[in-house]
Formats: structure tokens, sequence, C-alpha cells
């Protein structure tokens, strides 16, 4: 039987459009850019030839055709819905965390095994991305998100906060006769796309205007691998530095640190049900979140 179906990823744009009136608030639910929300709905309404927003001063509303083919969209997604719960929940075992890789690589992986180990019985999946997924859509239980602690369609959990102050190798330390953070101006400082050397100035008064510019990386833990190589100076965040200065290979410079401006959250879909090795992996990451050293 042949099909005649508009664009699938434009059915939930459609349906929360809907009922948001609002193409800003659609985005912000689904994640994309109000541009992409736009883009989406011109292709709808494309293939059906029909307009089926009327765009008014403040919102959008639905025209008589959209109201039509809402009635047959909201039915066709609650149907998939409640069909994907139910094949969901015949995997008694699977679990799916995403989470940074800066964080799993630092914080996570070093403890994981611990859980792994406790529950055998469990088919673990972990995805490491910056990219804030959907997690209805990918069908994962959770998300470490680091940030404010508001996201649509979520409940959050702190973990802990974070504290930022520089730190290097012992070797470059005793190198650079590096004491204290008002030697930093003399030395080689790393960069990543997270933390400021330029805050830092501004919020501990140190002049760094004499101070070599290092490398530049887009990822966390890679800036904390070349200062463990000796190759400079980084601002680490307490919780991907902690077994590092645990370990010996890092040492904080100074007593000056700065608060970071989010947090780590664990956050779950609201309106999914929590299984029980979800349970089990939120207890578990809540007791490692309290002994962290961060």
């Amino acid at each position: 039987m042949r099909y005649v179906l508009p664009p699938m990823h434009t059915l939930r744009t459609f349906e929360a459009l809907s009922r948001l009136h609002s193409f800003a608030g659609a985005a912000e639910e689904l994640h994309l850019t109000a541009s992409a929300v736009s883009h989406q709905i011109r292709a709808i309404e494309s293939f059906y030839a029909s307009k089926l927003f009327q765009r008014n001063r403040h919102d959008v509303s639905l025209t008589p055709a959209g109201e039509k083919l809402l009635e047959v969209i909201q039915a066709f997604l609650q149907q998939l819905s409640s069909v994907s719960e139910s094949l969901r929940s015949q995997d008694a075992r699977r679990l799916a965390v995403t989470a940074p890789p800066s964080l799993v690589s630092r914080w996570l992986m070093p403890r994981l095994g611990e859980f792994l180990r406790e529950h055998p019985e469990i088919d673990f999946k972990l995805h490491a991305t910056t990219t804030l997924i959907d997690l209805d859509a990918e069908q994962a239980d959770f998300a470490i998100r680091y940030g404010d602690g508001h996201w649509p369609g979520l409940r959050s959990q702190k973990l802990f906060d974070e504290q930022i102050f520089p730190v290097a190798s012992p070797h470059y330390i005793t190198r650079a006769k590096l004491q204290k953070a008002s030697k930093l101006k003399a030395c080689v400082l790393l960069r990543d796309d997270f933390q400021s050397w330029e805050r830092w100035s501004e919020q501990t008064g140190e002049n760094l205007d004499a101070a070599t510019w290092g490398s530049v990386f887009n990822d966390s833990a890679l800036l904390l691998q070349a200062a463990e190589a000796g190759h400079g100076v980084a601002l680490g965040r307490s919780a991907l530095i902690a077994d590092a200065i645990a370990a010996g290979t890092l040492k904080r410079i100074g007593k000056q640190a700065m608060t970071a401006p989010g947090a780590y959250y664990l956050v779950s879909p609201t309106r999914r049900s929590e299984s029980a090795p979800a349970t089990a992996f939120r207890n578990w990451l809540t007791e490692q979140a309290r002994l962290s050293p961060a």
C-alpha cells in the first residue's frame, strides 16, 4: 500500500505550534530555532497546498483546514506514543543516558564501573554529546546537563555546583616556579570554549596582560589533558579536576576561585514514568555526586 504522507518530522512541530500558538514557544519546547519551526510549517502547508495557520499580530491560530488536520495528527501521535511506551516497557533492563563528553571522561567513567558491577542485569547505553537531544525522540531515560536547571518538559535534580580555579601539572609548576596566582602573567595560559581568563582576571584582579596565550580546545577534557602534559596552566572546573588533583597529576595554583555560572543536573522527561533501572541509576548517581569532592 502506498501512503501519501507529509514529512514526518513536521508532525510534532505542527502539533506543538497548534497547542502553544507561538513560534517561539514551539521552538523552545522542541529545541529548535523559531526559523526552523517556520520552515517546517511552510513545508507541511506546501505538502497539503493549504494554509493551516492564521498568523496574527501576537500569536497564531488554526484555520479550518488546520483544525481538521490537528484531530488526525493528535490521534496519530497519541497512538504512536502509547505503542512506544508499551514496547519500551517490555525491555525492563534497558537504560539510556546522555551526558557531556568532558564530564563523561573526567568524572562519570571512573565511577561508572561500580554501578555496572552492582547491576549486571541492566542493558546500559551511554551517549556522550554536547547536543541537547530530545530525550523522548531518542528514547533516553536521563541526560546530565550543565546549566541553570530549567529545561521545558524535563524534571531536573541538581547534582553539584562547581568552582573554577587555575591548575597545572606539578612539573610545569616547578619549572615555572609557579606557587601563587600572581605569577600567572608569566605563564602559558591554555584556553577552551567554556572558561574565560578575562572573566577570571576581572573577578580576581589579576593582571594577565603579559601572559602568553596558549592553545584553544573545544573540549574541557582535552584542555585538562594538555595541562597534565605540562603545556601550560588551565582554568579547571572542580568536578572535572577532582580526581586529577587527588591523583597528583594536577595541582591547584593559589587559593582564589570563582563560582561557575551553571551547575550539573540530572534531567528526565516529566511525562514518562521511571523504570526500575532508571531509579537505581538515579539513586547511585545522587550518592556519587554527594561524595564528589567537586
